[in-house]
């Protein structure tokens, strides 16, 4: 599986999975968090109960800041684009994949470490 298709079938949905646990922990009401992060009630509602993004981990404090930032406004995508380029940039994607049992066939974050500084 190549480096994009697993950014987009899993680490972007655990992202969100984890920004609506951390707002939900923060007791954001789930109208607000809809919002925040363009997602239906429904989609929330999955995340919260596990039907969506079961197996993918990602700690808390990969999430804070980008859900901080999330909500004082600033775009859900443009943060979470952030958050996947700081992954790369400190090779903390390299962690969460190997704990995850994922490697992108097209890996080169290690290798091109220097691209990210």
């Amino acid at each position: 599986m190549l480096s994009q298709e697993i950014e987009t079938f899993y680490l972007i949905p655990a992202i969100r999975k984890s920004l609506v646990e951390y707002m939900i922990k923060k007791k954001i009401e789930k109208k607000k968090i809809a919002e925040n992060l363009n997602l239906t009630k429904s989609a929330i509602s999955q995340y919260v109960s596990k039907k969506r993004v079961k197996n993918f981990v990602l700690s808390e404090d990969i999430i804070q800041e980008c859900c901080d930032n999330i909500l004082k406004g600033r775009n859900y995508i443009s943060e979470i684009q952030k958050l996947i380029y700081d992954l790369k940039k400190s090779k903390t994607i390299c962690q969460i994949y190997k704990n995850n049992n994922l490697v992108p066939d097209d890996c080169k974050v290690c290798e091109n470490a220097s691209v990210f500084r």
